[in-house]
């Protein structure tokens, strides 16, 4: 007969056994867990360094936007009738395009907002790829240069979308023909962007500008391209509502079709169903609308000194995003062309023009004094003109796709323009 607690009785191991079991799950099923979690956040972690990346990338080009209706690099000889380095249609030596609309002419800040495209996994799935182009000032090489930048999103159609920036610089002067130098654009006499990526696994990204009608009291807000073009009325004091600004002009106007379009120099395939895409700027065809002429400027003559000279267009149009300060390229009418500085903002008798006042009434004065042509005073002198403006700020909304999970968050920050002050 064996002595007491020698050994376990069938109940006892199965007890044991089954504790084991749950013991040895539970660590396996924590394991397991803290791995998921462990991945999941890992992810998430990646998806923010990729966005924090490229939003500290924005924030220093950004910051430095330079306001100006002649963003590319010129290379234009000296001309009586025009601006020097001033965009001619035929004569440009470096025509540079920004690369996801290459053939219209960029003069200002651009802002595109494309046909949503279809997801790569889920063709339901709509995304949105709009893309910014403007000009601003970095350093390069240890020296202070201007560059020409684009956001984009590109490799749509596969399982890694990126967000990338392109950027043009000059390197450098062709001086192969010595009575006329050419730029070098990135170390190549022919322009090619150079590319890096902002952010791998963007699916989506979008671009809104802050837009404040300044001949109104008007807080602002900010606007897709699509509501530049259209854009939402809002209300105002008696229940009544308007247009917050005069409409954008459509710059794919004529490519806005459901159309492919292919670019016959590169072959590349450009859908601009249903895209639209807006430039900061005015000039004489500032209003689109079919069948209405250019609305030309026209310097005011007076015999009062003072008055003499005020500045407006034929439709009175109030340039709602203009400020002091901003840049007008003036020229015809036998003025010799050449850049005016708005002084102030006036009404015909030369009292300041208040947020409010009717259009019609809207002068601006320039720093620069006019120097009428000879035996054309007593009129009006009707002219060309060319302005440009910048947002305050823009507004950047990226979806990133983590590498593990596949999920989709979304980030967004605002990017003040210090140009624009």
């Amino acid at each position: 007969m064996k002595s007491p607690g020698k050994s376990f009785t069938l109940v006892e191991l199965m007890v044991a056994v089954a504790l084991m079991v749950i013991l040895t799950g539970s660590v396996v099923f924590i394991f397991a867990r803290s791995q998921e979690i462990f991945l999941k956040v890992d992810a998430r972690v990646q998806v923010y360094q990729y966005a924090r990346y490229a939003f500290d990338q924005m924030e220093r080009d950004l910051a430095n936007v330079v306001q100006t209706h002649n963003m590319e690099f010129f290379d234009d000889l000296p001309d009586p009738a025009l601006i020097k380095g001033r965009y001619d249609n035929l004569n440009e030596q470096v025509p540079i395009r920004g690369k996801d609309n290459p053939d219209t002419y960029h003069y200002a800040f651009t802002a595109r907002q494309h046909q949503p495209y279809p997801s790569f996994e889920d063709e339901q799935s709509r995304y949105r790829w709009d893309s910014i182009y403007f000009k601003t000032v970095t350093e390069v090489a240890g020296e202070t240069q201007p560059v020409l930048v684009e956001y984009a999103l590109i490799d749509r159609d596969q399982r890694r979308p990126r967000l990338v920036k392109r950027t043009w610089q000059v390197t450098g002067t062709d001086a192969r023909s010595p009575f006329r130098p050419r730029h070098v654009i990135n170390g190549d006499e022919h322009p090619r962007p150079q590319e890096h990526d902002l952010a791998l696994y963007a699916v989506d990204s979008r671009f809104e500008l802050f837009v404040r009608n300044r001949r109104w009291q008007d807080v602002g807000d900010f606007y897709s391209v699509e509501e530049l073009i259209n854009p939402p009325r809002v209300p105002t004091q008696g229940g009544n509502t308007r247009l917050p600004f005069p409409p954008h002009q459509d710059v794919f106007r004529g490519l806005d079709t459901t159309t492919p379009v292919v670019n016959p120099n590169t072959n590349e395939r450009n859908d601009y169903g249903g895209s639209h895409m807006v430039m900061c700027y005015y000039d004489q065809d500032h209003d689109k609308r079919v069948g209405v002429q250019p609305d030309l400027g026209v310097f005011e003559w007076s015999t009062d000194e003072k008055l003499k000279g005020l500045f407006k267009t034929k439709r009175n149009f109030a340039f709602p995003m203009l400020r002091e300060g901003s840049i007008m390229s003036i020229s015809g009418g036998g003025l010799v062309a050449k850049d005016y500085t708005v002084k102030a903002f006036v009404k015909p008798d030369g009292t300041p023009f208040e947020p409010g006042d009717p259009p019609s009434s809207f002068r601006i004065k320039f720093e620069e004094d006019l120097e009428w042509p000879q035996g054309q005073q007593n009129r009006d002198l009707e002219v060309r003109y060319m302005t440009s403006w910048l947002p305050p700020a823009v507004r950047v909304s990226l979806k990133i796709k983590d590498s593990k999970s596949q999920e989709v968050r979304s980030v967004q920050r605002v990017f003040k323009l210090l140009g624009a002050n």
